[in-house]
């Protein structure tokens, strides 16, 4: 190469755009890409220092994937505890080691079409906390190592079972031999799982043929965009029309205001037990768990936890914040 092109290649490299902002981004993940290979394209594509996401998706599964931009990766902890909204679709009478449609056949159970107020039904039942085995394809790791890449060397383990929350399912469309539902549930719940467990309950083997997320906590798909739409976004200097600030990711969270002096001080490490926080309001009116705090100007400060008042404590006064995560420069 010569020096003269590598004088260009420099100079572009140098002049790339660089996004700085610590920014939240909905993606509409498309099917066959990773949630690590999203992160990836969105990355260079924004140039930016840091991309994660809160809430992976399966390859084959479509829908909210929320991304975490530079200084909002810090945001995980925070939103990847919320409750997820899917529409999927189960087909009936095959079965696959994958529980999905990407997957080897490993059973079929040839079945009578079911009638819908049977599939109705069949939902009710698994409403509320259940137990759900995890899916031999899946990063959970037993021994030090993940489930799908045992699963991938023949290796036969016994995968968890770990308890879950459904908080509604309900049969939306049949098209025999698919059936389509929808579904909010806990974080951790494997939704390939349930659509198998469903098939099972109505005697039938079964796999999840589709998977859309609709929703992430406070965040669904009308807010989603795709790289196309990231692109041209981009392209017209409108970016900023698509990204959420990280104050407003956590609209969830009460909130507490401290001044910029005491902002600073959380920033360097004062406990809360010595700040004073800005038109506190009647201290009992603070709900345990957790909380945002803000400065006058609604930047992010920190995150922090209030536990609940023991039934024995007597102590008057002064209620106790623990610190959980610093947001922005010292």
């Amino acid at each position: 190469m010569s020096s003269s092109t590598r004088t260009k290649k420099t100079k572009r490299l140098n002049t790339r755009a660089s996004f700085t902002g610590d920014e939240v981004l909905v993606f509409d993940k498309p099917a066959g890409f990773t949630s690590h290979d999203v992160v990836q394209k969105v990355k260079r594509k924004l140039g930016a220092a840091k991309v994660g996401h809160s809430g992976t998706l399966d390859p084959f599964a479509t829908g909210v994937l929320v991304l975490l931009i530079n200084g909002a990766t810090k945001l995980a902890p925070f939103l990847a505890e919320h409750e997820k909204t899917y529409l999927f679709t189960v087909y009936f009478g095959v079965e696959t080691d994958t529980q999905d449609s990407t997957g080897k056949v490993v059973a079929r159970l040839p079945c009578e079409p079911l009638p819908e107020k049977e599939i109705r039904a069949a939902c009710d039942a698994f409403i509320g906390e259940i137990e759900q085995t995890v899916p031999r394809y899946s990063a959970v790791r037993v021994g030090g190592q993940r489930l799908y890449q045992l699963a991938r060397r023949g290796v036969e383990v016994t995968p968890p079972n770990r308890k879950v929350e459904i908080k509604a399912l309900s049969f939306c469309e049949l098209r025999w031999p698919e059936a389509t539902f929808e579904v909010t549930c806990s974080k951790g719940t494997y939704v390939r799982s349930l659509g198998v467990d469903l098939a099972r309950y109505l005697n039938c083997n079964g796999h999840v043929s589709q998977l859309r997320r609709l929703a992430s906590g406070g965040f669904n798909l009308r807010q989603a965009v795709t790289l196309e739409q990231l692109e041209e976004s981009m392209a017209r200097g409108e970016l900023h029309q698509l990204l959420i600030t990280s104050v407003q990711a956590l609209d969830c969270y009460p909130e507490l205001r401290v001044s910029h002096l005491d902002a600073k001080r959380i920033r360097q490490g004062s406990t809360l037990d010595s700040i004073q926080f800005l038109d506190p309001g009647p201290s009992p009116g603070w709900p345990a768990g957790l909380h945002k705090i803000l400065d006058p100007d609604n930047n992010l400060v920190a995150m922090v936890s209030k536990a609940a008042k023991a039934a024995n404590d007597s102590q008057e006064g002064g209620v106790t914040f623990k610190t959980l995560r610093v947001f922005g420069p010292v």
